[in-house]
């Protein structure tokens, strides 16, 4: 009578099956080619968009220190005192928030850092134009409506500076953040590859390690500290930086032009417009390249191990090195007819 062995059943790895599913996730993320493999998956770190949180900090700080000024007693000091006498009126109040809105995006352009894009642009004149906007439904409804139903009435006349300044506080620090989590890089086995998702906007970019001409490492000071740097791979065409140069023709050109047909007071009018529209638009002027976080892998944590990995694979990638190795196998090859 044969004895009946069973044969052992193999275990089942679970950190393979866990590999496995991690690489097809990341596979379906960054959309590989066929054999394609992913080595290094990163994203920008929480410091990335330090100067994001700086800004939405500050226009908190402006909504209170407004209406610290409003609650405060009349100054000493007659700078304060003119101040505090423009905001106790309605129209005052309407003008002067706007205004200090106005001052601070104008100010955040004009520094050119990454606060200075258009989406924070448009935050900070939408911020400016709320309350104004408010106080002007407010005065058509006493105006045009005082014997009748204002159909907008519904809408509040008055801006809670304190309550709102938290709101907006808020809304701009989960905006910093959500822009911050749209960006992921991948180091892959081919190339490297630059995803950007946000709002309804989607890009994604794959450079090959044969168009690498030159990878460069940058942090600052608090990077260096806190360990977080841009790498950026430069193309022969310059492709993977970010140049910036607006100035204030470039802005105000934007503006609407001047018809020969308008009279003197639409000249005027436009004229003023577009004066102000280049103001506030304006950036100072910068002739340096600088990072793209949608072309370069915008402050990372650990830049030092992706830039010796994108190194290393470009090294393997490239034709020089591939010419390489064929001379050597030709070189072989015509020693060993030799010997023979």
């Amino acid at each position: 009578m044969s004895e009946e062995t069973d044969d052992p059943v193999p275990e089942v790895n679970k950190e393979d099956k866990s590999d496995d599913k991690k690489k097809e996730k990341l596979a379906a993320k960054f959309s590989l080619i066929s054999g394609e493999e992913v080595l290094i998956a990163t994203k920008p770190s929480v410091f990335a968009f330090f100067s994001m949180y700086v800004l939405a900090v500050v226009v908190g700080l402006v909504h209170y220190s407004f209406n610290a000024l409003e609650l405060a007693d009349d100054p000493d000091n007659w700078i304060l005192a003119s101040l505090k006498g423009m905001i106790d009126t309605d129209i005052g109040r309407a003008i002067g928030f706007p205004i200090l809105i106005m001052l601070v995006a104008w100010f955040n352009r004009w520094v050119n850092i990454s606060t200075s894009g258009r989406w924070y642009t448009s935050s900070l004149i939408l911020i400016a134009l709320f309350p104004f906007l408010l106080a002007m439904n407010g005065l058509i409804g006493d105006w045009f409506f005082a014997d009748g139903e204002y159909p907008l009435s519904f809408i509040p006349d008055s801006y809670a500076y304190e309550l709102m300044g938290v709101v907006w506080t808020i809304v701009l620090i989960l905006f910093t953040t959500h822009y911050t989590r749209s960006f992921n890089y991948a180091v892959t086995s081919d190339g490297i590859i630059f995803k950007r998702q946000f709002l309804m906007s989607r890009s994604q970019r794959r450079m090959l390690y044969d168009n690498i001409t030159e990878v460069n490492l940058s942090q600052g000071p608090i990077g260096t500290m806190l360990r977080f740097g841009s790498v950026l791979p430069m193309t022969a065409s310059g492709l993977g930086l970010g140049d910036e140069s607006v100035g204030i023709s470039a802005a105000a050109g934007m503006a609407p032009a001047v018809d020969d047909n308008d009279n003197a007071a639409t000249v005027a009018t436009k004229g003023l417009f577009k004066l102000i529209f280049g103001i506030l638009t304006a950036q100072r002027t910068i002739r340096s390249l600088r990072p793209d976080p949608s072309n370069c892998f915008y402050n990372i944590s650990k830049p030092d191990v992706v830039k010796q990995m994108i190194n290393e694979m470009h090294k393997e990638k490239s034709q020089s090195s591939q010419l390489g190795e064929l001379k050597d196998l030709l070189a072989q090859s015509l020693d060993k007819k030799e010997d023979d």
